[in-house]
């Protein structure tokens, strides 16, 4: 399959992705509102803890492992058993540790103490998911990316008309059982493709390998490390609002993260599968130009979309949402630049990665989460609910400016090597 091909089916996948999440974003502020909102920010996030946990973070190093050793069957087995019985034991082990302390997860999550039943679908929903995200990077590995891009579309389209009806007719119940539907029916959309080819059974037999499993887990402590430290501090930031302000509060500001999500998606999507391959080969004074070169085009981007956003913000967030939801307008001028120099200092972060820079990948995703908490916890008393959008933006002042520091011989002296 040719890139203009691949370039025109993840095109497609991203505008239906995209529109199908406008709609469901719609559907919820229409027949639930804020509350729904807050809600599934925190259910979300748990789940992205979990799905990080059961992967053991392999996600990156098993489309590495698998994209090198593809034409090598004996050594490609070892690798695809390893991943699955460590997986397997792991997500079991999580799957069931939520089931038990179901009560008390959901308690301290969201309050919903009424909601356990529902939770435990999505505890046990945690196994399929699973299995669908690391089956899907395998197919990434395997270079089978038309495949992988008609599953994404299929069970995108599939989960989302589920979505709508469930959250039409059972409103915030609908949610809970959304979450735990859309695993099910994405490992199922997955086994329809896959039944005959290009997955093998004899691919799971072999046993666990603790060489293969040293290399994946190289991987390991970055991914982890990134999912689990964002979602942790978006998880005790609706709670802390929830403490001061209030559910609609904690719902609105979810709004507007997933608004500023769908604004840095947009603008960062066409660069995702550049940068890091692009990064890993490149040194010195090619590197630093490379990084130029990018900044011209994605500041001016970035800018003049974060102006229109802006401009335009009250329209916006009536067509994302309905009118209810004006109240994250005077918060969106400060996200929206935020999200400006997110863009811009994205691209730098995806150098930390492409060299694999561990302990600094590490300490800038910490340091960043931390500082965020810290200046929304501090902000919010003093300026009230636009305190948190203003520490979004000053967080991200910050980061910029450290990850400049961090490379300025690399961007500012013509010497150095990285």
């Amino acid at each position: 399959m040719n890139f203009f091909r691949t370039s025109i089916l993840s095109g497609i996948q991203t505008v239906i992705s995209m529109g199908l999440g406008l709609l469901t974003n719609k559907f919820i502020a229409i027949f639930i509102g804020t509350e729904g909102f807050a809600v599934i920010g925190q259910l979300k996030d748990f789940l992205k803890i979990t799905l990080s946990l059961g992967q053991l973070g392999f996600d990156k190093g098993i489309v590495k492992y698998v994209s090198t050793h593809k034409e090598n069957p004996e050594q490609l087995k070892k690798y695809l058993s390893t991943i699955f019985i460590s997986q397997f034991v792991i997500s079991i082990i999580i799957a069931s540790l939520s089931v038990i302390f179901s009560k008390q997860i959901l308690s301290y999550l969201t309050n919903l103490n009424s909601y356990t039943t529902y939770f435990i679908l999505i505890a046990i929903s945690i196994l399929p998911m699973v299995f669908f995200t690391t089956a899907m990077s395998i197919l990434n590995g395997l270079h089978e990316i038309k495949k992988y891009i008609l599953i994404s579309i299929v069970s995108n389209v599939l989960a989302s008309v589920c979505a709508l009806l469930l959250i039409y007719h059972y409103r915030l119940k609908g949610v809970f059982i959304n979450l735990a539907l859309i695993q099910l029916i994405n490992f199922i959309v997955l086994l329809l493709f896959i039944l005959k080819k290009p997955f093998r059974l004899d691919w799971f037999r072999e046993k666990f390998h603790k060489k293969e499993f040293k290399k994946l887990s190289r991987f390991s402590l970055m991914m982890i490390v990134g999912t689990i430290t964002l979602s942790v501090t978006l998880i005790a930031i609706r709670k802390y609002i929830n403490s001061q302000l209030g559910i609609d509060y904690t719902g609105y500001w979810e709004s507007l993260w997933r608004l500023s999500g769908i604004f840095v998606t947009v603008l960062t999507s066409a660069f995702g599968f550049y940068l890091l391959p692009t990064f890993s080969k490149l040194y010195t004074k090619h590197l630093r130009k490379e990084i130029f070169n990018i900044w011209k085009i994605t500041i001016p981007i970035s800018i003049t979309a974060g102006a229109i956003v802006i401009l335009f913000r009250d329209f916006f967030i009536t067509l994302v949402y309905t009118e209810e939801f004006l109240v994250i307008s005077s918060l969106l001028f400060f996200q929206i630049l935020g999200d400006i120099i997110k863009i811009n200092s994205w691209v730098l972060g995806n150098l930390i990665l492409a060299k694999v820079h561990v302990k600094t990948f590490i300490g800038v995703q910490i340091g960043w989460s931390l500082t965020f908490f810290i200046l929304s916890v501090s902000l919010i008393p003093k300026l009230g609910f636009v305190g948190i959008a203003v520490a979004y933006l000053i967080s991200y002042i910050l980061h910029f400016l450290f990850m400049n520091i961090y490379f300025s011989k690399l961007l500012w002296k013509r010497s150095i090597r990285i």
